[in-house]
């Protein structure tokens, strides 16, 4: 199984109330209702930016990027199912009328492996209120069999063995990005947190400045990251 994340922005002009309603009823409408697509995907959710995330003062330690509206997952038995997916006329149609109407044209997407648990505390997941999706891209000095052990083992170790990381997170998985033509990135961190000022005070720990600082500036290509700070998901299609 596979999974797709997809950034999506809204079109300029757009208020992000009717993005939200647009992607939550008429978009979502599209994937339940149409029996081609439902037949070729798993899972489909779909993960809205926090109102508050719009309006907050942000922490010294975040990386600036694009101002994403929410992230788009789907879930396929297989890479030929998510190919067969984009070559369906009606899912084809659909996604020309969405980039008239709805969808800005920088949106930007990744195909991944099914996610490694790096820490799942027990029904953590299910009462997070916050949930952070990043998309990132390797420091350009590391090939793919030096970034994935390191990503997992040695970044995902610090969450996993150093209190003041690991207290605040309810779940961490990182999604290793399937190599294929035209990949641009190389993965993307889902995390869960208790609520949005849990997030941010996780930020202030000494831990993040001494030891995921530097470990980001020796993995991470630092101008390719991009996150949003979501709420509970709808889900589409699946459970």
């Amino acid at each position: 199984m596979i999974k797709l994340f997809e950034f999506v922005g809204r079109k300029r002009g757009m208020t992000s109330e009717d993005f939200h309603a647009y992607w939550r009823d008429r978009h979502a409408a599209f994937f339940s209702g149409t029996p081609a697509v439902r037949q070729l995907i798993q899972r489909y959710e779909l993960n809205h930016r926090l109102p508050e995330d719009y309006v907050r003062t942000r922490h010294e330690t975040e990386f600036s990027g694009p101002e994403w509206d929410g992230v788009a997952v789907t879930w396929f038995n297989s890479l030929e199912d998510y190919r067969a997916l984009q070559r369906l006329p009606e899912f084809i149609d659909f996604s020309a009328r969405e980039r008239a109407d709805f969808r800005a044209d920088s949106n930007v997407a990744v195909l991944t492996q099914i996610g490694t648990e790096i820490v799942d505390r027990p029904g953590g997941r299910a009462r997070a209120e916050l949930k952070l999706l990043c998309i990132l891209r390797r420091n350009a000095a590391l090939d793919r069999a030096t970034f994935y052990p390191h990503w997992q083992k040695n970044h995902g170790g610090l969450f996993q063995d150093i209190p003041e990381l690991n207290e605040p997170v309810l779940g961490y998985d990182q999604n290793h990005g399937i190599d294929i033509d035209g990949a641009a990135y190389d993965g993307v961190t889902e995390q869960w947190f208790e609520s949005l000022p849990a997030w941010i005070d996780s930020l202030s720990a000494p831990a993040n400045y001494e030891r995921v600082a530097p470990d980001v500036a020796y993995m991470l290509d630092a101008n390719s990251i991009q996150f949003i700070l979501a709420g509970r998901p709808t889900v589409v299609v699946g459970s």
